[in-house]
């Protein structure tokens, strides 16, 4: 196998060099590599294959799919113990198999597959379908397609999820949420001036509540949509230039004060090696720390868009009369089935809360998400304050690379 033999040159090569028996090399190439997966950068790994490194991480969720499929078996087809026969006989089918291509690999029979093939991945499309054959009396084909159709898109989610290591991303991205709102305030206090500056003329103008008005939720998530992709666009392309500079290191020390805590802590070279030269980001590996670095900006400028949008809902609310909305509006009045319209009394005075003031206030909270987008992207001395405990994290991921080019792979060019 590919791999198989990557590891065999590493083995007289990379591990000898640093006096590393076999097994501790592979413990430490495995372990490292598994901790770049951990912080949803998969990409980072040398030669990242598809057969070897995705499809095998995905073959147990894969066979769990299968196994819950199995249970269509389960219906008004059958009656009584026919029911569980089907099963039981569909189970022991995916399992003989199984073990026919385990043993066709050359693995053992009941071994988890270290290289998943076609052979593989036909019998997740076919097994399934089984029980769909044979208890369908008319339109067998078009059932059993259905079946087939329906794994190929399990497939393939899996696939874009487990390749991009978006559900670590995810976990990595939640677990800085903490950090995020910690700074909230910070962020806010910065920002919050500059974009109320803007943002309260366009709360106060009747013609923005006539358009809430007589927008309809459909339209409203169409713009909505519209500008969270043009912001979308200017983060990413923000992060895009900040990943080859965050790639780059001067000296082993830079790379060892990023290391702690690391698999390579122990593996970092001395001060007297050449400088660090891992290989340049290949595209797929930029994409992955652009993706994290944009998910960790993403949840700034969503925070930052909230705490704005929360802040005109309690505005209007406190401030904007029944009267005024109406007369802002020219409606008639205002329903609480068409304008989801509820009224309190505080201190003599009825507060309205409505439809209008919602889409109004999400409105111009999307807007000032947008322009903080623009701001990070355009202001450096604001993105160096704000960006900094968000790169230090991809930092190390990339001083953790820099060390396993250079001691876990063969022939690295570090």
């Amino acid at each position: 196998m590919e791999r198989c033999g990557r590891l065999a040159l590493a083995l007289r090569g990379v591990a000898s060099e640093n006096s590393l028996s076999g097994t501790e090399f592979e413990r430490d190439r495995d372990r490292t590599e598994r901790w770049f997966i951990r912080r949803g950068l998969p990409h980072l790994i040398d030669h990242y294959s598809v057969r070897e490194d995705v499809l095998t991480r995905m073959f147990p969720f894969l066979a769990f799919v299968v196994f819950l499929e199995l249970f269509l078996a389960f219906g008004d087809r059958w009656a009584s113990w026919a029911q569980a026969a089907v099963f039981v006989g569909c189970v022991a089918l995916g399992v003989a198999a199984f073990a026919s291509i385990n043993r066709i690999r050359g693995r053992r029979l009941v071994q988890l597959p270290d290289r998943v093939g076609v052979l593989e991945i036909v019998l997740y499309l076919v097994l399934p379908a089984v029980p769909t054959a044979i208890g369908s009396q008319n339109a067998v084909a078009e059932n059993v397609l259905v079946v087939v159709v329906f794994n190929v898109l399990v497939l393939l989610v899996a696939f874009v999820v487990t390749s991009w290591g978006l559900l670590p991303m995810i976990r990595w991205s939640v677990s800085q949420l903490k950090t995020q709102i910690g700074d909230i305030v910070n962020l806010t206090m910065k920002s919050l001036p500059i974009l109320l500056i803007f943002s309260a003329f366009i709360f106060l103008n009747a013609e923005m509540w006539q358009v809430a008005n007589d927008f309809t939720l459909p339209y409203f998530a169409a713009v909505a949509v519209l500008v969270a992709a043009i912001g979308s666009g200017f983060v990413m392309l923000s992060v895009r230039r900040l990943t080859v500079d965050l790639a780059r290191f001067e000296r082993w020390s830079d790379v060892r004060a990023r290391s702690v805590d690391t698999p390579v802590e122990q593996m970092v070279p001395s001060d007297e090696d050449p400088a660090p030269d891992a290989p340049r980001l290949h595209r797929r590996a930029e994409y992955n720390v652009s993706l994290l670095l944009f998910a960790s900006q993403a949840i700034q400028i969503l925070l930052v868009a909230l705490v704005i949008t929360a802040f005109y809902l309690l505005f209007g609310l406190l401030t904007v009369r029944e009267d005024t909305l109406l007369q802002w509006t020219t409606a008639t009045e205002l329903t609480s089935s068409a304008d989801w319209a509820s009224r309190w009394s505080l201190w003599g005075a009825e507060l309205i809360f409505s439809r209008q003031l919602v889409l109004v206030s999400v409105f111009i909270g999307l807007l000032s998400g947008l322009q903080f987008a623009v701001q990070i992207v355009t202001d450096t001395a604001y993105r160096a304050e704000f960006a900094e405990e968000m790169t230090g994290e991809i930092r190390e991921a990339l001083a953790v690379r820099a060390v396993y080019y250079r001691r876990l792979v063969p022939n690295g060019t570090g």
